[in-house]
C-alpha cells in the first residue's frame, strides 16, 4: 500500500514551460517570415498562400472577401507550432532547465521578431538575404 502523499506526489520539470514557450516563439517567427517571404514577389505570395486555401475565406468567397494570402501564413505558423511543441515536449518533458535564462531568452526573441514585423527596420535585411538568394 502506498502513502497517500507519494501517490500524489509528482515531480515537476520546467521541460514543458520551456518546450510550450519556445514553440509559441518559433511559430511567430514562422509567421514573420512567410510574410516577409509572401512580399518579396506575386509568386511566392501565391505559394504561401496555397497553404491556406483550406481555409474558409481564403479564396474571396466570403463576406467580407478574401483574407489571401495570410492564411497560408496561418497554416505554416499552427503547423510549426504544433509540431515544435509536440517535439520538444518529448525531448524535455522530465527535464528541469533553467526558467532564469530562459525567460531572458524567450523575451529578448519575443522582442527581437516583434521588430521583424516593422517594415523600415526589418527591410533592408530581407532585401539583403533576398538578394543573396537571387530573389527578386
Amino acid at each position: 500500500m502506498q502513502h497517500p502523499t507519494e501517490s500524489n506526489s509528482q515531480a515537476l520539470h520546467s521541460g514543458p514551460v520551456v518546450a510550450a514557450s519556445l514553440a509559441l516563439l518559433l511559430a511567430f517567427l514562422t509567421l514573420m517570415v512567410s510574410h516577409h517571404i509572401s512580399r518579396l514577389s506575386p509568386g511566392l505570395d501565391k505559394l504561401v498562400h496555397s497553404y491556406g486555401y483550406w481555409i474558409p475565406g481564403s479564396q474571396g468567397k466570403g463576406p467580407d472577401g478574401s483574407i489571401g494570402s495570410y492564411t497560408g501564413k496561418e497554416t505554416l505558423a499552427i503547423g510549426v507550432w504544433l509540431l515544435s511543441w509536440l517535439a520538444f515536449h518529448l525531448m524535455w518533458r522530465k527535464q528541469d532547465l533553467d526558467l532564469a535564462a530562459w525567460t531572458r531568452i524567450f523575451v529578448i526573441s519575443l522582442v527581437a521578431i516583434t521588430l521583424g514585423f516593422f517594415h523600415p527596420l526589418s527591410d533592408p535585411l530581407v532585401l539583403f538575404i533576398a538578394g543573396f538568394f537571387g530573389l527578386p
